[in-house]
């Protein structure tokens, strides 16, 4: 995404508290990230498919995707979330995300798995492109959709069984997938005391050097020592 992000992200490696992340293949800084992989080979590295921001890389996207471009020609936000999308607009995702994939391993990037900017990678209508990728690429390992919250965030019950059903039919398909998915903070509020009882939770961060959030804070604190067990730390190369 820029500098700023790929610093803190690279520093989080170095020091053992990041194992994993996913490079946007249109994001201004990519090449300069990809150039520092080599040097992080206990981590590993997928791609965030994007549909939100920034300039699509197929050039017939400007085209096939229009309902969700900006007047500049860029991915316009959520508008995925808002447009039907049809079979035409399938065809359309699957052809720029392969030119995403391939564009991160022109640049050597070995990619152990999926997940997407905004988790667009979670609307139910994108699971046969999904499916499609994965038999394409032999990339058989993607985020889930986000099942663990705060009372204060949780959604309904609704939501919770459609996240359920997706989840399964990600694994249903032939992906492997952590058994749970949430931020670190969440994380720590609702399991400090009590082992979440899964073999494999994924940790989402969003580090950035130019910002000092809470977040990034907890990051750079001890936060294991938090919790009333000792968590082990893997990367998506070890799922």
């Amino acid at each position: 995404m820029n500098e700023s992000v790929n610093q803190a992200i690279f520093d989080g490696m170095h020091r053992g508290v990041i194992t994993s992340a996913t490079a946007l293949a249109n994001g201004f800084r990519v090449e300069s990230a990809a150039r520092e992989l080599q040097h992080f080979p206990q981590c590993s590295f997928g791609i965030h498919l994007n549909l939100t921001e920034f300039e699509p890389l197929w050039d017939s996207s400007r085209t096939d995707l229009s309902a969700i471009l900006d007047q500049k020609g860029c991915f316009n936000g959520n508008s995925i979330r808002e447009v039907r999308i049809g079979i035409p607009m399938l065809k359309a995702i699957f052809r720029e995300w392969c030119c995403q994939i391939e564009s991160l391993l022109r640049l050597g990037v070995k990619l152990s798995h999926f997940d997407a900017h905004h988790h667009v990678h979670t609307i139910p209508q994108l699971l046969p492109v999904l499916a499609a990728l994965r038999r394409r690429y032999k990339i058989n390992k993607v985020r889930i959709s986000r099942n663990m919250y705060c009372d204060s965030e949780r959604p309904g019950r609704l939501l919770l069984e459609k996240k359920r059903a997706f989840n399964t039919a990600l694994r249903t398909i032939g992906f492997r997938t952590t058994r749970l998915f949430t931020d670190l903070g969440t994380y720590i509020k609702l399991c400090g005391a009590k082992d979440p009882g899964s073999e494999s939770v994924e940790l989402m961060v969003h580090p950035d050097a130019s910002q000092r959030s809470e977040e990034s804070v907890l990051l750079d604190s001890d936060w294991t020592q938090k919790l009333s067990y000792q968590p082990t730390l893997i990367s998506y190369k070890s799922l």
